[in-house]
């Protein structure tokens, strides 16, 4: 479950702290990402509370650090301007933008190109909105491609704008994506729903769910390095 921001005072402005449950952690953390945003990570046998005086006792670094942290990327159509590409299920296609009279959106298959369209008003908003309505196509497929391929069944799949992590699982059997998967690379696309996948066997982050995670992806570990880099190109995109 996505916890709801924490806002404080850094240099008489208020800004947001997202606070996230961490099995990997074994203290409480605070990192400030592009942007800047502002995460506080805690270990499962924390709580709130405590991360909360934390974060407290730690607002005069957290003064400084916000003070040096670099804007962030938000415009959709300038990333995919620059990085002319996206990942449909297993594919990797190439993006070409032009202006039309209206949005549309064209696959060719023969040219392995996403042909995007948008009008010359509200560009980034239209690009973003065709964008999410592909997402909910491509990640579907993946998730059919890749649950069947390791043989565990989701109930539902819900591709969602989350501001704080790529994906998650409930224990009902429902995949809630970030629709910036699909500005991925395949491999990394692939972990991150082979990640949730793992969870239909363990809802935790215990070795077993580890263990489970590496016989389905042995590279995961790569990957999940990999994924961290991309966290500050992507994760903002589409959110001006």
């Amino acid at each position: 479950m996505e916890l709801d921001p924490i806002l404080v005072k850094v240099a008489g402005k208020e800004v947001e702290v997202w606070p996230k449950v961490s099995a990997r952690s074994n203290r409480v953390r605070l990192a400030v990402k592009p942007g800047p945003k502002i995460i506080l990570s805690f270990p499962p046998h924390a709580s709130l509370a405590s991360a909360k005086a934390f974060l407290k006792d730690n607002l005069r670094w957290l003064e400084k650090v916000v003070a040096r942290a670099r804007p962030v990327q938000t415009s959709l159509v300038d990333h995919l301007t620059k990085f002319s590409w996206l990942t449909l299920d297993e594919r990797h296609l190439a993006v070409e933008i032009a202006t039309g009279t209206r949005t549309s959106l064209k696959i060719s298959k023969e040219e392995e190109v996403v042909k995007l369209l948008i009008p010359e008003e509200n560009r980034e908003t239209c690009a973003v909105r065709a964008l999410r309505r592909l997402a909910e196509t491509g990640l579907s497929l993946a998730v059919a491609r890749l649950s069947a391929r390791v043989g565990v069944t989701v109930s539902q799949v819900s591709v969602r704008d989350q501001t704080t992590r790529w994906g998650s699982c409930s224990s009902s059997g429902t995949l809630s994506l970030n629709w910036r998967l699909i500005l991925l690379p395949p491999m990394l696309h692939d972990h991150v729903i082979l990640h949730e996948l793992s969870h239909r066997k363990h809802m935790d982050h215990s070795p077993r769910f580890w263990n489970q995670l590496a016989a389905w992806d042995p590279e995961w570990e790569k990957h999940d390095q990999a994924l961290t880099r991309r966290w500050n190109v992507i994760m903002d995109l589409g959110r001006a």
